[in-house]
């Protein structure tokens, strides 16, 4: 009920206007059947004394026009109630649904997208969403309402003329209660197992649709075990909701014919009566029409019961994730640093996950100092950075901006003064000032700035700040290393005071990395820079190395230092000119 309650709320809010339209609809048309049971039997009876020669042939067509009356408004109703809950409801309530879910996911802290629990939690919820699960809940919980008091104003009907009819109408249908509540909970539980073979479906897929994957697959010439991996995955989905669709059809087959024994039975008790003489003929037609209504009416309470019940659960999935905790910011506004960043002996282990990434991490990073983090791959080199920006949060430790816990910043004050390069950039199919500008869309417009970014980053002028970039929209295409440095240059493009490099050259060449690196370094001069990478080539040009390795800091000095020190990075180091040297 709290569910129903929470989606009205919303659509009312939303869309209030064809909310409140499809509401008064369903209403006035729950009394339809009653009206047109009490009409039917002034017809009936009002036809039959005008054969027996009584003048009511005025009342006759007085009913007869407001029979007819009553059935062409009825189905108008019907036509703008569709219009209404398509274009109104499905559409728009579905679009909402949808905004509050992506909201919803920007505002979780970023570790819950590193649970799997929490990514098959996403799914379901998006499921009811793009099913429109949610919308449907409204629709069929009026409908559910129409058909109850149909059911209750077409029985008070019947009962004034038999009380026999109103018994067999609710034996004949009430195995539809039971086979619906029973398979709808089938249903539900069946597709929320699935949520992991889904989203399996929908990443196998996905390889087949990126260029990059789609290339590698059929080069390397397993895009055979792909695809048939991907039928066999859906194969089992679909084999699944098969077998449940095939005892839901023995279900209601025999539930029809449940029905359709209790109207034979009722049928035979209307004809009895009419021949003792109990009730009219005007009674009689217009108790079958009553009954057919009420069953129908029945019918579809029950139905609609055993389908709220299935789609109910799929809203407890939509709303367990909404519900889902925030991420928790500070409220005081970041006054920028002055001194140094301390990490106070940071631990950190990702969900799910026994072994730790970082383990008491003590560090100080002078403001405008350079600083390379060194370390073979999996030490915790792009760990630190996030822990470090505030994007996770440490198992136990602090974080200390001069002192005060990174924790008690307001985060869209405090992430508005640092930037992010990362290895796994973000390739935007926009033009290539947006490429740029969009770290700071407030410059968006600034050509000077965006021009002096891309040179500091080694992007040569081939084509106009307003072009687009990338295939997708017939733009232009670039190699991976020349997308490597327009992410460069969206990094140094934002007027940030802290930027993290990690891995930002793994795509260039050993001279254009020099050469990149050496630019980068000296346009960052006034600002506190952290590169992160395996390779030992940049740590002459920084300020101190800091050396990883299994989530510990082994080292830190300078390149001279650590080199005498003959340790971890003189034995890295020394690999990799030996390397480069053959």
């Amino acid at each position: 009920m709290k569910y129903i309650k929470r989606i009205f709320i919303s659509i009312f809010r939303w869309i209030p206007f064809s909310a409140s339209i499809t509401l008064f609809d369903y209403l006035q048309s729950a009394f339809v059947p009653s009206v047109i049971t009490y009409i039917s039997v002034n017809l009936f009876d009002s036809a039959e004394q005008v054969l027996n020669g009584n003048p009511v042939r005025n009342r006759l067509c007085l009913f007869a026009f407001l029979y007819l009356i009553i059935y062409l408004v009825n189905d108008f109703s019907s036509y703008f109630r569709s219009i209404v809950l398509n274009a109104g409801v499905y559409e728009k309530g579905t679009a909402y649904f949808r905004i509050a879910l992506y909201e919803k996911m920007a505002k979780l802290p970023l570790i819950a997208f590193e649970d799997a629990e929490m990514l098959n939690k996403k799914e379901r919820a998006e499921k009811a969403v793009n099913d429109e699960t949610l919308s449907a809940i409204f629709n069929h919980t009026l409908r559910f309402i129409r058909s109850g008091i149909s059911v209750v104003s077409v029985a008070f009907v019947l009962c004034s003329y038999s009380i026999l009819l109103l018994p067999l109408s609710l034996l004949s249908v009430l195995p539809y209660l039971v086979a619906r509540i029973i398979r709808g909970k089938e249903f539900y539980y069946v597709k929320r197992h699935q949520a992991i073979k889904t989203r399996l479906l929908s990443y196998l897929w996905g390889l087949f649709t990126t260029r990059q994957s789609a290339r590698e697959m059929r080069v390397m010439g397993f895009d055979g075990y792909i695809t048939d991996k991907w039928r066999k995955t859906r194969d089992e989905v679909n084999e699944e909701l098969w077998n449940l669709e095939k005892k839901d059809a023995v279900s209601l087959l025999f539930c029809d014919g449940f029905r359709i024994i209790g109207y034979a039975v009722s049928l035979a008790v209307i004809l009895l009566l009419v021949l003792r003489k109990h009730v009219s003929i005007g009674v009689f037609g217009a108790a079958i029409t009553a009954f057919l209504s009420m069953q129908g009416n029945m019918r579809g309470f029950l139905e609609g019961l055993g389908r709220l019940s299935e789609e109910l659960s799929y809203a407890g999935d939509y709303y367990t994730f909404i519900d889902m905790p925030e991420e928790i910011g500070g409220h005081d506004p970041y006054p920028g640093l002055r001194s140094e960043i301390t990490l106070d002996n940071v631990s950190f282990k990702y969900p799910n996950s026994e072994d730790y990434a970082l383990k008491s991490v003590n560090l100080k990073i002078r403001r405008n100092e350079r600083i390379a983090i060194l370390g073979e791959n999996g030490s915790g080199k792009t760990t630190l950075s996030k822990v470090l920006l505030g994007l996770y949060p440490p198992a136990s430790g602090q974080v200390l901006y001069d002192g005060k816990d990174a924790g008690s910043f307001d985060k869209e004050t405090f992430h508005s003064t640092v930037s992010i390069v990362s290895q796994d950039f973000v390739k935007y199919s926009l033009t290539l000032r947006e490429n740029v500008g969009i770290s700071d869309v407030s410059r968006l417009h600034d050509s000077g700035g965006i021009f002096s970014a891309l040179c500091d980053a080694g992007v040569k002028a081939g084509i106009g700040l307003d072009d687009m970039m990338g295939r997708e929209f017939d733009g232009s295409e670039v190699s991976v290393g020349e997308w490597q440095k327009l992410a460069i240059a969206r990094g140094l493009f934002k007027e940030s005071e802290l930027i993290v490099l990690d891995e930002p050259t793994s795509a260039l060449d050993p001279l254009i990395e020099s050469e990149i690196l050496t630019k980068f370094i000296n346009a960052a001069k006034n600002k506190t820079a952290l590169i992160i990478s395996h390779r030992v080539g940049l740590c002459r040009l920084v300020d101190r190395v800091v050396v990883m390795k299994d989530g510990e800091i082994v080292e830190v000095g300078t390149h001279e230092e650590l080199l005498k020190a003959n340790g971890e990075y003189a034995r890295l180091y020394t690999a990799q000119e030996k390397w480069y040297r053959v």
